[in-house]
């Protein structure tokens, strides 16, 4: 019987034949380390004066969650990590250079067929490249500190086909909701999600990382798609080439799932939980306090800029609050060059620092008071994910954040695409 990507990977970097439910000890080709869990990393490190045998070229230090430090103890917690980071040679992104992800993949610090782990639960992103990433606790960071390597239990597989072409008004960020709802809040479980299909080929390598990024958000241990041009050509431009793995013809998935794209219709995940997703127009109406444009699901440059192209030469309501916040300094500087930074700044958009922004309340930028509403692009509406546990969190894309900034209300996005497209001809 044929493999999963996978269980190739992990048997590539084990030195065995690894298939569902093995245990193996793997190499890893590369750890990130953030201001989440870093800290604590360092401690365990420290405390059981284990030895620094990793590559310093194979890990980074990025600081992204608290942007700007709103106290004491995470201003304390940069200084370790910066000082660790010097210490032991290894390369940090301080403050500012954007969310850790999106710096990995743009950097160039991870590709095809690698095996990465990172103390955040969304290194899953990295699955788009044909990487197998999963997220690591404290514990595990400090042990790949010091051995280069850890222990995995292999995953079985659901295997998840997205056909068809996109209609107007439909993105990736509906894709990957439609496809939580599908498989449920806890329906991966220590699976991993394997992505393919002729839509998904269509999409850009931006769009894919969307997808992939939320594959933890169905439970799932890791989300990874097979490396074709688009993917090796990403790669190449990044500086990492990478050896692709592709799933054999004969593999036996635990699960296949078919979503035929062709009639959906832009999505919405309503609170309390990702998978409670429902196409929009069951919510439009609804008046909108907040709306935010961001995070490691959707802060990358075609993100920005379709925010910005249904909102260029127009004004957010009054008394929607809509905040921006790049992935990364490179997105800000793309998106400033390309005009979609002055658009959003010119409809009353407020520009944060490339950074987590407000996607959990950490840094104070973003928090909602009691009963009011969000629209946004991050991964989670969990009660309590932006401050108050009476507000309401609504996800949505890009899209249907800024369409309902427009309104001050959830708004379908292709009632104003549709006007564009009207006022165009």
């Amino acid at each position: 019987m044929g493999q999963t990507i996978v269980e190739k990977i992990l048997s590539a970097h084990s030195g065995t034949e690894a298939r569902a439910g093995d245990l193996v000890v793997a190499k890893i080709d590369y750890l990130m380390a953030g201001d989440a869990k870093g800290p604590k990393a360092l401690d365990i490190f420290k405390e059981a004066n284990l030895p620094f045998r990793l590559d310093p070229k194979k890990t980074d230090i990025i600081i992204d969650h608290f942007v700007p430090a709103f106290d004491v103890r995470w201003a304390n917690d940069h200084v370790k990590l910066r000082e660790f980071a010097s210490e032991r040679g290894v390369n940090l992104f301080d403050a500012g250079s954007g969310v850790c992800h999106t710096i990995v993949t743009e950097e160039g610090r991870v590709g095809p067929g690698d095996l990465a782990v990172g103390g955040d639960s969304h290194v899953c992103t990295y699955g788009a490249l044909n990487t197998m990433a999963v997220a690591v606790e404290s514990g595990e960071t400090a042990s790949v500190f010091a051995t280069g390597r850890l222990w995995f239990k292999v995953p079985q597989t659901i295997r998840a086909d997205f056909e068809g072409s996109l209609p107007e008004g439909v993105f990736a960020k509906d894709l990957a909701l439609y496809l939580a709802e599908e498989i449920g809040l806890n329906g991966g479980n220590y699976r991993a999600i394997e992505y393919g299909g002729p839509t998904l080929a269509a999409l850009s390598v931006e769009s894919r990382f969307t997808i992939a990024n939320m594959a933890v958000d169905t439970g799932a241990k890791t989300g990874i798609m097979e490396a074709d041009s688009k993917t090796i050509e990403w790669a190449r431009a990044a500086g990492r080439e990478g050896t692709p793995v592709s799933p054999d013809p004969d593999v036996a998935y635990d699960r296949t799932i078919r979503l035929d794209v062709t009639s959906l219709e832009p999505a919405i995940a309503a609170p309390p939980t990702t998978d409670n997703v429902f196409p929009v127009g069951e919510f439009t109406g609804l008046p909108v306090h907040q709306v935010y444009v961001g995070t490691c699901t959707n802060g990358r440059l075609e993100d920005i800029e379709i925010a910005a192209r249904i909102l260029r030469g127009r004004k957010i309501a009054p008394g929607v609050r809509f905040y921006i916040a790049p992935a990364s300094r490179r997105v800000q500087d793309s998106a400033e060059r390309s005009g979609a930074i002055r658009a959003l700044n010119e409809a009353g958009a407020v520009l944060l620092p490339p950074s987590c922004g407000p996607c959990v309340s950490m840094t104070g930028n973003g928090i909602v008071g009691d009963g009011e509403r969000v629209v946004s692009t991050a991964n989670r509406n969990f009660p309590g994910r932006l401050g108050s546990r009476k507000a309401e969190i609504y996800l949505g894309s890009p899209a249907t954040a800024a369409a309902s900034a427009l309104a001050g209300r959830i708004a379908d996005p292709r009632e104003i695409l549709a006007e564009m497209a009207g006022a165009a001809q």
